[in-house]
């Protein structure tokens, strides 16, 4: 018995999601294409709802389950973060009795207290959270190859597990605290990698550099996270700081006293850089205290 059939097996009346934004959509269309039975989809407009039901055969659909028919044996909740424990206490509260069933939701930030009602009702809870970003153009290929962490009733972790291996991805067991560390370590690594991109259009606008940030840098930037991927920060750091050009830092800041938030970013960015810098073997560290200087804020 392969992967696929086990975990169907676990789960015989199929699975329901609740929330079809982007992630929501990206899960029921990798489920469906690998075989799975969608027994329900829900979301607040019912118009999002009925096309993903019709592109996976879904004849349930809705904005809210109305009977416990409706449910599958395995219940996603793929809301927004806050509305997340808005969804288990109605749950819980139309349904008392969920002895049986499984819950899960995919928020990074939050951990399984959030559905603590339903838990008090009987049922099976855990957090299924995929280190990925999605959107309609990889829905079919994003959970490929990436981690999927799992924390939760230990149990239905391990159903989940095959879950994640069906889908392509690769299961992690985690406890609620180093669940939270690993989402904020990808908001620093990718949410707060395209604020710093809009940051360096704004310092071209503002100097009145007419080429796209996306052209200018792009080769520059996949270099960079190709890099990244294949060996240690402090390897692949280049830069004024590294170099211990005072000089170029100089003249940063001086481009910056117009753009105040950026100025305080530059600094604090800088000096976290510096830090990693002093970790490069044989760097010549003679400069260090003048860009210390240099960078306070």
């Amino acid at each position: 018995m392969n992967s696929f059939e086990s975990s169907r097996q676990k789960f015989v009346d199929g699975i329901t999601v609740i929330g079809t934004g982007r992630l929501g959509r990206s899960l029921v269309t990798n489920l469906h294409n690998k075989g799975y039975d969608v027994h329900s989809l829900f979301n607040r407009s019912p118009e999002s709802c009925e096309t993903l039901a019709g592109e996976t055969d879904t004849e349930i659909h809705g904005t809210f389950p109305e009977t416990k028919d409706e449910l599958g044996d395995l219940v996603f909740i793929t809301v927004p973060d806050d509305q997340i424990p808005v969804v288990a206490r109605q749950m819980a509260d139309r349904f008392p009795d969920l002895k049986g069933s499984a819950w899960v939701h995919t928020s990074g930030a939050t951990t399984t207290d959030a559905l603590q009602p339903l838990a008090d009702s009987g049922g099976a809870v855990a957090a299924f959270h995929p280190v990925q970003t999605f959107n309609d153009q990889n829905r079919e290929k994003a959970f490929h190859q990436c981690f999927i962490t799992l924390q939760g009733d230990e149990v239905l972790c391990k159903k989940l597990k095959q879950i994640v291996r069906v889908l392509g991805a690769r299961p992690l067991v985690v406890d609620s605290r180093q669940k939270t560390a690993i989402h904020l370590a990808a908001v620093l690594v990718c949410n707060y990698y395209a604020t710093l991109f809009s940051g360096s259009r704004k310092v071209l606008r503002e100097n009145n550099v007419e080429v796209r940030s996306r052209d200018l840098f792009g080769p520059l930037v996949r270099q960079t996270v190709e890099a990244l991927l294949e060996r240690p920060p402090q390897e692949v750091l280049t830069g004024p700081i590294v170099r211990g050009d005072v000089g170029s830092v100089e003249e940063h800041l001086k481009l910056l006293k117009d753009i105040p938030e950026w100025d305080h970013l530059y600094r604090k960015l800088g000096q976290a850089t510096l830090n990693l810098a002093r970790d490069v073997p044989d760097r010549d560290a003679s400069a260090d205290s003048q860009l210390e200087l240099k960078l306070r804020t």
